[in-house]
């Protein structure tokens, strides 16, 4: 890696990094090895963390193709499990309130939507397919103008907090599985709706880790604009007694 570093001089390494806008990246890579240098890790971990990495590979070929020191690799494999420990032991006690914050938009939907420019094409369909005249695909199909009508109308799963504008989320959480909506305009567009599942979020194993990494990436954004700005930020901390009795 040194021999292919001085392959660039010190001036085209600062031109790379302000026109490929790396700068935010790189900050926030040396906050992540500080907190790895911080948060003791168990070796097994470690040993686990190499083992998924290398397989049947060997260490040193590795290492020489990736142009890595030891230390390089020890880091490497340090510091996403870490990573992981500085966000239980920062944001897990609060992360209950955080979830029932925020379930709502968490929540996951299968919606079908048919949209057209012409208000009269759609009080028609909606009539069509109300009585069962016309099926929800077909309709998508054939009369939709929209890029949905590719996958016949079917949208998701998708996260409530994704859907824009967010009077399509309150729309489909007024209906019930499998019930229409009535024509409603959205801009040039005259939609019908049906909602074919609502899945609500629940506060499992995975929905906690996405939650921790929502908060760890917000902590580390907010340092890497601090920092930016010539703000002071705080030292980071991680109380390693505390890790060892939730282990215990």
């Amino acid at each position: 890696m040194t021999a292919d570093i001085d392959l660039l001089t010190s001036a085209e390494l600062d031109l790379l990094v302000r026109r490929l806008d790396l700068f935010q990246l790189l900050l926030k890579r040396r906050e992540e090895q500080a907190i790895a240098a911080l948060v003791p890790v168990l070796k097994s971990e470690l040993e686990q963390a190499e083992r998924e990495l290398l397989g049947d590979l060997d260490r040193d070929q590795w290492l020489q193709k990736k142009g890595w020191q030891q230390a390089d690799f020890e880091m490497h494999l340090k510091r996403p499990l870490a990573l992981k420990l500085f966000a239980r032991q920062q944001f897990g006690p609060g992360l209950e309130e955080l979830f029932l914050s925020s379930s709502g938009g968490r929540d996951q939907v299968i919606y079908s939507m048919l949209r057209v420019r012409d208000r009269g094409l759609a009080r028609e369909l909606y009539l069509r397919l109300s009585e069962g005249e016309l099926a929800f695909p077909e309709a998508a199909r054939h009369y939709g103008e929209g890029p949905e009508a590719r996958g016949q109308g079917v949208i998701g799963p998708i996260r409530m907090s994704q859907l824009q504008p967010q009077q399509l989320a309150d729309w489909l959480r007024s209906l019930q599985q499998g019930e229409l909506s009535r024509v409603q305009q959205l801009g040039e567009w005259h939609l019908i709706l049906r909602l074919e599942h609502l899945m609500p979020s629940k506060l499992d194993d995975e929905t906690r880790q996405v939650l921790l990494q929502e908060q760890l990436d917000s902590f580390l954004d907010e340092r890497v604009r601090r920092l930016q700005a010539g703000e002071p930020v705080e030292p980071l901390h991680f109380d390693s007694d505390r890790l060892d009795s939730e282990a215990s």
